[in-house]
């Protein structure tokens, strides 16, 4: 699995690089997210697991501080924890494209952690698309010398700091792009 980041990666990215490498992957055998995530051993590979349907919407998942989105059909989760806030992975082996959904509650946003993150992403060469608005941004652009696609938005919302971003192999482009539209499209924060 690919997913090896830019030497210039936003604070939320960094945090959840962090995590994922401290306390690595587990089962999760429903898209319900734990809210006091627990320490797991770290596997070799990480265990991936089909995402149920929840409620009455086909493959509507709500996150704890209530982003909602539709997980695209083939896709599994992955039980990936943050250090802060709430993670919500989701992996298509096939194509290997990821889906990560980060949320932070108001009260455990590293001051500044916002406006951090929007000079990073504007400065970043390795950005090849970038748009903002008044309290949000998103920014598209390579990893891994041109291997990897990334598209990641950013939103400063009242409720809390909440960020998804997707990577895809350049070799995967046709399908990633068409994921990456389908799922912004669908997403609420």
């Amino acid at each position: 699995m690919k997913n090896r980041r830019n030497l210039r990666i936003s604070f939320v990215s960094l945090s959840l690089s962090i995590a994922i490498m401290l306390v690595g992957c587990g089962t999760n055998k429903s898209v319900e997210p734990t809210p006091a995530p627990a320490a797991t051993a770290v596997p070799d590979t990480p265990v991936l697991t089909p995402v149920q349907n929840q409620g009455s919407a086909s493959e509507r998942f709500t996150g704890v501080m209530g982003t909602a989105f539709v997980v695209p059909e083939g896709f599994i989760q992955l039980d990936e924890k943050p250090s802060i806030g709430y993670q919500y992975t989701f992996w298509h082996p096939d194509y290997e494209v990821r889906i990560v959904v980060y949320e932070i509650a108001p009260g455990f946003i590293p001051v500044g952690a916002y406006d951090t993150d929007y000079n990073i992403a504007k400065n970043n060469p390795d950005v090849t698309y970038f748009n903002n608005g008044e309290n949000w941004f998103v920014q598209s652009g390579y990893n891994n010398n041109g291997a990897e696609i990334f598209y990641s938005k950013e939103s400063d919302t009242d409720n809390g700091l909440k960020t998804f971003w997707i990577t895809y192999p350049t070799a995967n482009r046709e399908y990633g792009d068409r994921i990456t539209s389908e799922f912004e499209a669908s997403l609420s924060f």
